[in-house]
C-alpha cells in the first residue's frame, strides 16, 4: 500500500478543514434563516391577532349603532385611524396578498338576519361544539368572541376558545400575505366601506360634526316641600343615528326625575326638601361620544312683606279689609267659600282686598284662601283663614294657648306656670264692651280692645307659687240705655 508522505498529509489538511468550514457556514445560514422565518411567523400571527381584535371592536361599535366622524379619518403608514363617536379610536392595518396571489388566512364576518355579525373562515360560518354561530362584537351584555391565530410547522391554526383548542385553516410557503383588512372606500362621506381580505364588505355609517345644547331656566323659584316640573329642550346641530339620553343629578338636597318627551323636549320633575334650602340640579344630555350639561339653581318663594296672615278677622257687616301680600312670584287665589267673601288680588300694589257681605247668622263663619304659584297651581304656598264675626254673641280662644277653655261653662283653666291667652268675643252692637275683674286679683292682668268687629280679651296669668288653687272672674258688659248689661262672665281657675 502506498502511504502518503508526512509532507503530503500536511498539504491535504487545509483542504479538509476548508471543506468542513464551508459545511458549518451552510448549517449556520440555514439555522439563521429558520430562526428568521419563525420570528416572522410569530410577528405575523401577533399582527393578525391584533387585526382580529380590531375587527371585533368595529363590529361591537356597529352593534351598538355607533357612527364615525369622517373628519377624524387619518392616514397612517400602513392603514388608517378613525374615531367612533363614543370616543373609541380604531386603528385599521391593511395586510397584503402573498406572492402567489392568495391570502393565507381568509377570516371574515357575516351579517345574519338578526342584524348581528358572526365569524367566517373561507366564507363558511364558524360554529361551536353545540352548533351555534360564533358571535363577533359585543352588545346588550353579550360578549363577542375574539379569535386567536398561530402558526405551527408552516400551518396556520385558529382558536375560538381563547387558545384552548386550535383548528387548521391554511397552509402555504408564502408568509407575507397575512392580514385581515384589505381596503377602505371613503368616497361617500355618509358611509365608508371597509373591505376584508376575504372580500367581505362592512359599511361604516358616518356622522358629521355634532353639537348639542340644553335649553332650560337658569334659576327656578321653589318652596319648601314643593314638587315642581321644569321643561327643557335639547337642541342639536348635525345628524346622529343615536338617541339623545338625558339624565339629572342633584346636590343631594333635591330629588329629580327626568321624563323624556318627543322632538327633544322633556320635563324634569323636582322634589324640594320640606324646609327650603338653596340647591341645584345638573341636566346632562348624552349622544354617542357627545355630552352637554345644564345647571338649574333654586331660589326660595317668598312673601316680601305682609301682615301676619295665618288668620284674618273681619267684622260682621259688609265691608272691605286690605292686607299686605307682596310676593316674588305670580300667584293665583282660590277660596273655599265665595258666597260672602270676595278677594281682589293686586300684585302691583302688593295687597289683597277682602270684601265681605254682612253675617246675619248666629255663628261665626270662616273661609280658607289658598295662594298657589301660577307656574305650579297644585302647590299651596300660603293659606289664609278669614273669620267673620256674627251679629249674635260668640266667644272663641286662639288655638295654641296654654290655657284650656270650656265654652259651655265659660271657664278658663290656667296652668300653674301661668301664661298668656287671647279670647275673641263677637258681639255686634253699637255699644262698647267693658271688662271688670270681680276681685281685682294681682296675679291676673287683662285688657279688652276692639278690633275688626271683634273684641279681644288679652289675659296674662302669673305663675302660681302660693301652693293653693286660686280663682278670678272677669265680667264682660255693655251699656244699654245707660244701664250696664252683663254679656258673659268668664271664670279663670289656676291650680
Amino acid at each position: 500500500m502506498k502511504r502518503l508522505s508526512r509532507s503530503g498529509a500536511f498539504l491535504a489538511l487545509p483542504i479538509i478543514l476548508a471543506m468542513l468550514s464551508g459545511c458549518t457556514g451552510m448549517v449556520e445560514s440555514e439555522l439563521d434563516e429558520t430562526h428568521a422565518r419563525l420570528k416572522a411567523l410569530q410577528e405575523l400571527a401577533a399582527s393578525v391577532n391584533n387585526d382580529l381584535k380590531t375587527l371585533g371592536d368595529i363590529i361591537a361599535e356597529l352593534d351598538d349603532k355607533h357612527t364615525i366622524d369622517p373628519s377624524t379619518l387619518k392616514v397612517t403608514e400602513d392603514g388608517y385611524t378613525v374615531l367612533f363617536q363614543d370616543g373609541k379610536t380604531i386603528y385599521i392595518h391593511f395586510g397584503k396578498d402573498g406572492v402567489d396571489g392568495r391570502t393565507l388566512i381568509p377570516i371574515g364576518v357575516r351579517k345574519d338576519s338578526d342584524g348581528l355579525y358572526y365569524w367566517t373562515v373561507d366564507g363558511k360560518d364558524m360554529k361551536d361544539a353545540d352548533g351555534n354561530l360564533m358571535r363577533a362584537g359585543a352588545t346588550d351584555g353579550v360578549d363577542g368572541i375574539v379569535p386567536q391565530t398561530k402558526v405551527e410547522d408552516g400551518i396556520w391554526k385558529i382558536s375560538f376558545d381563547k387558545g384552548k383548542t386550535y383548528t387548521e385553516i391554511a397552509t402555504s410557503k408564502e408568509l407575507d400575505g397575512v392580514g385581515v383588512f384589505s381596503d377602505i372606500d371613503t368616497s361617500d362621506p355618509t358611509m365608508f366601506v371597509l373591505t376584508l381580505i376575504d372580500g367581505t364588505e362592512i359599511k361604516l355609517p358616518c356622522q358629521t360634526s355634532f353639537k348639542m345644547t340644553i335649553s332650560a331656566q337658569d334659576t327656578v323659584l321653589i318652596g319648601g316641600g314643593e314638587t315642581l316640573s321644569i321643561p327643557y329642550e335639547i337642541k342639536t346641530e348635525g345628524n346622529s343615528s343615536l338617541p339623545v339620553i338625558v339624565t339629572s343629578g342633584t346636590d343631594g338636597t333635591y330629588i329629580s326625575r327626568v321624563e323624556e318627551g318627543s322632538d327633544g323636549k322633556g320635563t324634569v320633575h323636582i322634589q324640594a326638601p320640606e324646609v327650603f334650602s338653596e340647591g341645584y340640579i345638573l341636566l346632562t344630555a348624552n349622544c354617542g361620544g357627545y355630552s352637554t350639561v345644564k345647571m338649574v339653581s333654586f331660589s326660595e318663594r317668598k312673601v316680601i312683606k305682609g301682615d301676619d296672615l295665618a288668620t284674618v278677622r273681619v267684622g260682621s257687616g259688609e265691608g272691605t279689609r286690605t292686607v299686605e301680600f307682596n310676593t316674588n312670584f305670580d300667584y293665583t287665589v282660590t277660596l273655599s267659600e265665595d258666597t260672602w267673601l270676595k278677594v281682589d288680588s293686586k300684585p302691583d300694589a302688593g295687597t289683597l282686598e277682602l270684601k265681605t257681605l254682612a253675617n246675619a247668622g248666629e255663628d261665626l263663619r270662616s273661609c280658607t284662601i289658598k295662594i298657589s304659584p301660577k307656574d305650579n297651581p297644585d302647590y299651596v304656598f300660603s293659606t289664609i283663614k278669614v273669620l267673620q264675626a256674627t251679629e249674635k254673641f260668640t266667644i272663641e280662644m286662639d288655638p295654641g294657648s296654654p290655657f284650656t277653655f270650656d265654652e259651655g261653662k265659660t271657664t278658663l283653666d290656667v296652668p300653674a306656670e301661668g301664661g298668656d291667652a287671647d279670647i275673641w268675643i263677637t258681639f255686634n252692637t253699637a255699644s262698647e264692651l267693658s271688662a271688670t275683674a270681680q276681685d281685682g286679683a294681682e296675679w291676673l292682668q287683662y285688657k279688652l280692645s276692639a278690633e275688626d268687629g271683634f273684641y279681644r280679651l288679652s289675659i296674662h296669668a302669673d305663675a302660681n307659687e302660693s301652693g293653693s288653687d286660686r280663682e278670678e272672674k272677669i265680667r264682660i258688659q255693655f251699656n244699654y240705655e245707660g244701664e250696664p248689661i252683663t254679656l258673659t262672665e268668664i271664670t279663670i281657675k289656676q291650680r
